[in-house]
């Protein structure tokens, strides 16, 4: 039997488990996952599938691109690195406690059983009933030591 094609198991991630998206990470990546919303963890894992079947960028197109950025008349403008809002629309989700719970990104804010709040950290604490760091707590950035509070 022939190996799958590339569309099939981009879309066999759609169907994946958190514990089987983590173990091919380790597979494809020879590391662990990092903790990444399940969205974000399961792009990334098609980025490699594809990197991997279609190969990745060589070092001379990195450079040249590298080379073209200096020289565009596009700058990249500067935000506030502490905001982390991923893009409309998206939702965060984090098992905790046996609970699964889901955050919509919407335009003033997250909303959360029906509330809307202005901080993930906000909706961090009411889930845990201490103080977190949101982004930290729902992946969206990792922990300076690597390890996770829950």
């Amino acid at each position: 039997m022939s190996e799958p094609t590339i569309a099939a198991r981009l879309v066999a991630l759609q169907n994946m488990n958190t514990e089987e998206l983590r173990a091919l990470w380790k597979k494809l990546n020879d590391k662990p996952a990092p903790h990444l919303d399940l969205r974000i963890l399961r792009q990334r894992l098609g980025m490699r599938i594809q990197e991997l079947a279609l190969g990745g960028v060589t070092d001379n197109t990195k450079e040249r691109l590298k080379q073209a950025s200096k020289h565009s008349e596009h700058k990249a403008v500067r935000t506030n690195s502490r905001l982390v809002k991923p893009p409309l629309g998206t939702v965060l989700t984090k098992e905790y406690n046996g609970e699964t719970h889901r955050v919509i990104v919407t335009p003033q804010g997250f909303e959360y059983q029906g509330d809307t709040y202005k901080s993930l950290s906000r909706i961090a604490s009411l889930i845990t009933g201490t103080n977190w760091s949101g982004p930290l707590f729902f992946g969206l950035k990792g922990g300076s030591n690597g390890k996770e509070k829950c």
